[in-house]
């Protein structure tokens, strides 16, 4: 394995730094709510009519482009996730989400063998500009013929 050709072309390389077009959300109160009830959230900060979004609720805004880094190898998997907050966005509040890829590299070896790890951001800002939130992304891309089973030793 410690012979294998990297996957990743200048032309994936160039896409690193780009930033997309902003893409215009809302947060919306069904998001919320929905949200608060997977997690089983009751805090009363968030309840209908405070008008304040949990955090969490970025996880069903949208927006992002994670799709933005290229499809190398046919499967992937979100390995990693970061959210940054500047300030907590409110029920009914529009936002634009500005997407880019930060990195792509090859990882060798482990479970899935030979695969590529793309590393994705999207920001979002308020309709003045200003900075609301941020999430950071890991998604590792696999090929499934690679993954090496676990034994015991």
């Amino acid at each position: 394995m410690a012979d294998q050709q990297s996957l990743i072309t200048d032309e994936h390389r160039a896409l690193v730094g780009k930033k997309s077009d902003p893409v215009r959300v809302t947060v919306k109160a069904e998001d919320a709510s929905r949200m608060r009830d997977v997690i089983g959230d009751s805090d009363a900060r968030y309840v209908d009519g405070t008008g304040i979004a949990p955090p969490y609720t970025l996880a069903a805004i949208g927006g992002g482009r994670a799709g933005m880094a290229p499809m190398i190898l046919p499967n992937a998997i979100l390995t990693q996730q970061e959210w940054r907050f500047s300030r907590p966005f409110k029920i009914g509040e529009e936002l634009d989400a500005v997407s880019q890829v930060i990195d792509i590299r090859d990882r060798l070896g482990g479970r899935y063998g030979y695969s590529i790890l793309a590393m994705t951001s999207t920001d979002y800002y308020d309709l003045a500009g200003e900075h609301v939130a941020a999430v950071l992304m890991t998604v590792t891309q696999f090929d499934p013929k690679g993954i090496q089973e676990r034994g015991d030793s």
